[in-house]
């Protein structure tokens, strides 16, 4: 037995496992970001293995044979039953990781040392699961002194292929038992059983097979272990308490939660459920938003607005009205910072990310229930017709809650099941789908097929020279067509072609930076260059057209990179560096990079902020970005290992993956990046640089463009001929411009005025000859036609006049207005305090017609796309007013 003192905490957990590997061999690995690198296939990491794929695959070369890592991980499958003991949506992952080193042996010795001996489980406790077909691993296990009776065969327990081809191979499980009286009392009772007895902390995956897409498997020639360990299981284990939720890693959380609504933990269920829900959405709100997932309508964004307003609706249910969540990110940040400065350094902006959700839901969140609540009702009463089977809202009125107040569907269905009714999901999803139709119907576009890919065999490594030369002799070491991929050891003039060099002074595209283009000057002809991108991570591909001659295979030939345009890339590269930088600066150090363009003409810098820049704030920018230009700093670049580089204080890419060797570019000490691209050798060859757009690319996210060098010389130059064709426009001179426009918006608006007032004449003489076509409904005159009016302001202007004239009135009146087709309700006082409100109105009268809008009770608006769907909206607002007056 070893004689260190066992875990007790979580943090002692996770640095225990971390330890107990390195000191076999293994390197430790940072966690990766829960948005994937460069896997479009999954929405959030999912398992520790992920970040290891790559490597496993052989797509790329690992920094070590043997890594071991604590991975985040986040799973959206599990968000609708996050409440219960057992479910979390984020949750770590221990792991180790071999790639073609060791194998079955060392990797159950291993863990079976480290639970016994490390963690001290009593052996008697743990029990194993082997696939049936598996008879090596469960020799192996009987190695270690597990009794035979303590090792169950289950089919489950086998791995991949992750796709239709790939690695795959058994697994083998490790379970803690929990004791009889938590069991189902079955007698085949067993791991793998639904009961709470034997609870799976560790799964150990063998890939030893590479299986075909006619399920044929063969022996891989390098094996790979991939090995997870749940973090909060083996807590929970540690601490001899019965859940994950009664650990450290929760209760300070959960606590905290308690003391917001005046409560406790282990009072009653109810309570205990939704004290759950708010802890378990807290802590994965908290990450998500520290990995750069924002709140947003769909996507990664959507899982994190999904759990805000889960959280918020919960925290209702625990008698909190006012915000909180805040408080408990707080405290999330407390207890798990110490284990992830990503926390920490980004708290400021989680705080504004999860304050600002949670304010916009609760906006609303009162109104859309009571909706529901009003929906559940009428539901309920229409399921007592014996016609009727299981009563339901219709899925068109539950679209139109998560459309017009923001209700995740999946919030709609968990209040519909706690009412004890079934939603209606196919109701959704066609409104859903029509809404998509028509906002597809304005803008096509044209279809993206699969991206080519280019298999050259195993030639040698392009040795890249990019850094330090814009031209180079090479052989030509293969060729494909661009079209095809076919191998080939000839172009000819006109073809299109990639070709492979041994060595290369052309920077292929990546970390935003556009590929070098240029000649390739052959004996017998010439290759031009329009892209140069990464095949691999050891090749260069130079893709291009034939000009001149032919081109072949194992030629010595010379690349020429286009000199100037590589210049004018490196300026934008520098100066997306420096706007970076300024950013943080400006807005503050939560300011990070979410993606970025770097052209000879242009580079645009995605990043994370609320709102909007403001003037004051632009300019702040434009000013220090040329401020830092004229200082002339030095630019310099250093390949560091990635730990050496992070403690010299480089700011990283958030969610970019990185090798052990990284490069780091300093700008005059003052900016640190680590970054792959070309720059220019001090700041002030940047030259002019100009801040020329900023705008809102999703909720959170926003973009800069700024221009460097000749294309900002260009740009002024535009601006200034700009300027002076606009002042010999206006007859006035550049200096005047703003006067001269001050009198003619005056005029403008002197000039609309005056039309506004004969359009108010007409629309009352107009309202003169509809009074006589309303008809009465239960003491209320409703009138609804379809009219003519110049704007909106004049049909509301109608609209207002007939309810005057009418008294106790409906109005709705549709009309073609600039090529759009509106639609309004107004409704009087006195027809109000009989329970009419027009936005309901509006809404559900313009639900069949395919429109939408909203407003106030007394009036609202919206429209329609299909102007023949005015005619539905306009019938169904006489059948809206009888039925809620019972006529």
């Amino acid at each position: 037995m070893s004689e260190r003192p066992q875990p007790r905490t979580s943090d002692e957990v996770r640095r225990a496992f971390l330890d107990f590997f390195a000191e076999r061999g293994h390197v430790e690995q940072p966690s990766s970001s829960l948005v994937p690198y460069n896997d479009p296939s999954v929405l959030l990491t999912t398992a520790g293995m992920q970040q290891m794929i790559p490597y496993m695959l052989g797509r790329e070369r690992p920094p070590a044979p043997r890594m071991t890592s604590v991975q985040k991980c986040f799973r959206t499958v599990d968000i609708d039953e996050v409440g219960n003991p057992r479910n979390l949506t984020f949750f770590e992952m221990l792991g180790n990781f071999s790639i073609g080193d060791y194998f079955k042996p060392e990797a159950i010795a291993w863990a079976w040392e480290f639970v016994r001996d490390r963690l001290g489980f009593p052996p008697e406790n743990v029990r194993i699961t082997v696939h049936p077909t598996d008879d090596q691993a469960l020799e192996l296990w009987l190695g270690q002194g597990i009794p035979r009776e303590r090792i169950t065969f289950l089919e489950d327990n086998w791995w991949g292929p992750p796709g239709a081809e790939g690695p795959c191979g058994p697994d083998s499980e490790l379970y803690y038992d929990r004791g009889a009286a938590l069991g189902c009392a079955r007698p085949d009772c067993a791991p793998g059983c639904d009961c709470d007895r034997f609870l799976e902390f560790w799964n150990l995956v063998f890939m030893q097979y590479y299986q075909d897409r006619a399920g044929n498997r063969t022996p891989l020639e390098r094996q790979n272990i991939d090995t997870g360990a749940g973090l909060d299981r083996i807590t929970a284990l540690v601490q001899d308490v019965p859940t994950v939720y009664e650990t450290d890693l929760f209760r300070p959380i959960i606590d905290r939660v308690a003391e917001v609504a005046g409560t406790g933990f282990g009072r009653d269920e109810r309570t205990d459920y939704a004290l759950r829900v708010v802890a378990d959405h807290a802590r994965g709100m908290t990450f998500l938003a520290a990995d750069g997932v924002l709140p947003a309508n769909e996507g990664r964004g959507y899982v994190t607005r999904r759990i805000i307003r889960r959280a918020v609706r919960y925290g209702r249910l625990l008698g909190i009205e006012r915000p909180f969540l805040a408080t408990v990110v707080e405290q999330v940040i407390e207890r798990m910072g110490p284990s992830h400065p990503e926390l920490v350094q980004r708290r400021d902006g989680i705080l504004d990310e999860v304050q600002r959700e949670e304010a916009r839901f609760t906006e609303t969140l009162a109104a859309g229930t009571e909706r529901l609540a009003v929906w559940i009702e009428e539901a309920k009463a229409a399921g007592k017709d014996p016609s009727r089977t299981v009563p339901t809202v219709p899925g068109e009125l539950l679209f139109q809650l998560y459309d017009t107040f923001g209700f995740p569907r999946e919030l709609s269905e968990e209040i519909l099941a706690e009412a004890g009714l079934a939603p209606d999901r196919d109701g959704f999803d066609r409104a859903m789908e029509e809404q998509r139709t028509r906002s597809r119907a304005g803008a096509r576009f044209a279809g993206v097929g699969e991206a080519q890919t280019y298999e050259i065999g195993a030639v040698p490594a392009t040795e890249l020279l990019a850094y330090e030369r814009v031209a180079a002799p090479a052989v030509v070491l293969a060729m494909r067509t661009e079209q095809d991929g076919r191998a080939t050891a000839e172009l000819r003039q006109g073809q299109q072609g990639v070709l492979v060099l041994d060595r290369t002074a052309f920077y292929p595209e990546g970390g935003g930076q556009v590929g070098d283009q240029g000649i390739i000057r052959a004996p017998g002809g010439l290759f031009r260059v329009t892209n140069t991108t990464r095949l691999d991570e050891d090749h260069v591909a130079h893709f291009g057209v034939v000009e001149q001659g032919t081109v072949h295979t194992d030629q010595d030939v010379h690349g020429e990179v286009d000199a100037p345009r590589r210049a004018e890339t490196a300026r934008h590269h520098t100066l997306t560096h420096i706007l970076h930088r300024t950013l943080k600066d400006v807005l503050g150090e939560n300011t990070e990079q979410k993606g970025s363009l770097v052209a000879p003409h242009v580079a645009r810098f995605d990043f994370n902020h609320p709102q909007g820049l403001s003037r004051d704030q632009l300019e702040r920018v434009n000013a220090a970005i040329n401020r830092h230009v004229l200082e002339n700093l030095p630019v310099a670049w250093q390949v560091m290992d990635l730990a050496h580089a992070r403690q010299s204080g480089a700011m990283a890419i958030f969610g970019e993956k990185y090798g052990s060797q990284v490069r780091v570019v300093d700008i005059g000490g003052w900016s640190k990046e680590l970054c792959g691209g070309t720059h220019v050798p001090r700041s002030g060859d940047v030259g002019p640089a100009i801040l020329v757009r900023e705008s809102g690319l999703a909720s959170g996210i926003r973009r800069v463009e700024v221009l460097a060098g000749e294309a900002a010389f260009n740009r002024a130059w535009e601006q200034q001929e700009r300027l002076a064709h606009l002042a010999r426009s206006l007859g006035a001179p550049v200096d005047q411009l703003e006067t001269r426009l001050q009198s003619l918006l005056q005029e403008l608006d002197q000039a609309r005025r005056e039309g506004a007032r004969l359009a108010q004449q007409l629309a009352g003489r107009g309202a003169e000859q509809l009074v006589d076509a309303a008809i009465d409904i239960g003491g209320v005159k409703v009138l609804a036609a379809q009219v003519e009016a110049s704007s909106r302001d004049a049909l509301r202007e109608m609209a207002d006049a007939l309810r005057g004239k009418l008294g106790r009135s409906v109005v709705s009146l549709a009309a073609p207005i600039n090529g759009q087709h509106a639609f309004v309700v107004g409704v009087s006082r006195e027809a109000g305090e009989l329970g009419l409100d027009a936005g309901e109105i509006l809404r559900e009268a313009l639900l069949p017609a395919g429109g939408k809008g909203g407003g106030r009770a007394d009036f609202a608006q919206g429209g329609v796309k299909d102007p023949s769907q005015l005619g539905v909206a306009l019938a169904e607002v006489e059948r809206l007013v009888r039925r809620k007056l019972g006529s």
